[in-house]
């Protein structure tokens, strides 16, 4: 059984929550929240699922003392994105193993950390790309591993979202540079993930702009941006929270020498072309699958000794090329010019000096 403590009551930890009440291998022992009200809610709907004392979660007004919680195997850091980097080191100094909330850390220095700290303490961090785990994309994974399409030249992205003004204004970190980190480190870096993952080459440069909207917010609200593979190929992507009056699409396209793959509708769901040229088309998945909770599966069982999901698992290192590419289109933007991938290094607070 791995216990698990969480770090952060908002709203995406509601969802971390279910992933554990979902395994039958995993517990909530302690949550971390500066506003007791969220924490009891949570801790209800846990105790409820789980028909147990509600007195069985800890709750803790500093995080600190969850970290330090001696029952814990596991901390969850669902808090906001300027925490992460804190919290993930402190919990690996305490010998915790971690599941952490996309973005990784807002600098290149910061996951970097993470990464060594993991690596040396011998312990998991496992950054929250659950979309590795849905079915259709993993299908897209092994046929392309298969040579399906042939040699790829060509992958792109394509986020085209709608966050309102309130959305922004319900906490203040949010649309700030400083604490929040942007539009494609916050709604793009799981599409920007899955393109690096399918494409699996090594990015070269980074050519971006980025734009902003009417709102008050500090961060980008369009963004749109080439990279060059080191073996030739290309990609795109592109980005904005600006679609009226809702979300419009989450589209991934993959063209390679043999074959086409083009996914896409609001939820990044639809095949709207699968083809190659020396491979039938497969039996797609009709079942809905949790790929929150599946991921969740993955990472218990792996600290339960069980082989690592080593294609879909995402660990510090392997989060930080996602985070890179985002970081490489905020520079070029600021620059004006193309940058060279990889990065020496990065933060996004350089982003609320503006251009150079």
């Amino acid at each position: 059984m791995i216990r698990f403590g969480l770090i952060g009551c908002g709203s995406i930890a509601t969802k971390h929550a279910e992933s554990i009440i979902a395994s039958g291998d995993a517990e909530l022992v302690a949550l971390a929240d500066p506003v007791p009200e969220r924490m009891a809610a949570l801790a209800r709907k846990y105790a409820l699922a789980r028909s147990i004392s509600e007195s069985s979660v800890a709750v803790y007004t500093d995080p600190s003392r969850l970290v330090q919680d001696s029952r814990i195997d596991a901390v969850v850091i669902a808090a906001p994105s300027f925490m992460h980097a804190r919290w993930a080191t402190e919990s690996l100094r305490a010998g915790k193993h971690v599941l952490l909330e996309k973005p990784i850390a807002l600098s290149l220095k910061d996951a970097d950390a993470i990464a060594e700290l993991a690596s040396a303490c011998g312990l998991r961090v496992q950054v929250c790309h659950q979309l590795r785990y849905r079915p259709l994309l993993r299908l897209a994974k092994s046929w392309i591993g298969q040579g399906a399409l042939g040699k790829l030249r060509m992958g792109s992205v394509s986020i085209l979202l709608n966050r309102s003004r309130d959305y922004y204004a319900s906490s203040e970190w949010r649309g700030t540079w400083k604490m929040d980190g942007g539009m494609l480190l916050n709604q793009g870096v799981h599409l920007i993930d899955l393109l690096l993952w399918l494409m699996d080459e090594r990015p070269d440069s980074v050519y971006g702009l980025i734009g902003r909207g009417a709102s008050a917010k500090e961060t980008e609200e369009t963004a749109a941006a080439t990279i060059r593979f080191a073996g030739g190929a290309v990609g795109s992507i592109e980005a904005t929270t600006l679609c009226k009056p809702n979300n419009l699409e989450q589209s991934l396209t993959l063209v390679g020498d043999r074959g086409t793959i083009r996914i896409g509708g609001v939820n990044l769901t639809e095949v709207q072309r699968w083809h190659s040229d020396e491979f039938p088309v497969p039996s797609f998945p009709l079942t809905a699958v949790n790929e929150h909770a599946e991921m969740y599966g993955q990472f218990i069982a792996a600290l339960q000794g069980a082989a690592e999901d080593r294609q879909s698992a995402v660990s510090a290192a392997e989060a930080r090329r996602s985070l890179e590419v985002a970081f490489a289109v905020y520079e070029s933007s600021r620059l004006g010019v193309p940058v060279r991938v990889p990065l020496s290094s990065f933060d996004t607070e350089s982003m609320s000096a503006g251009p150079r």
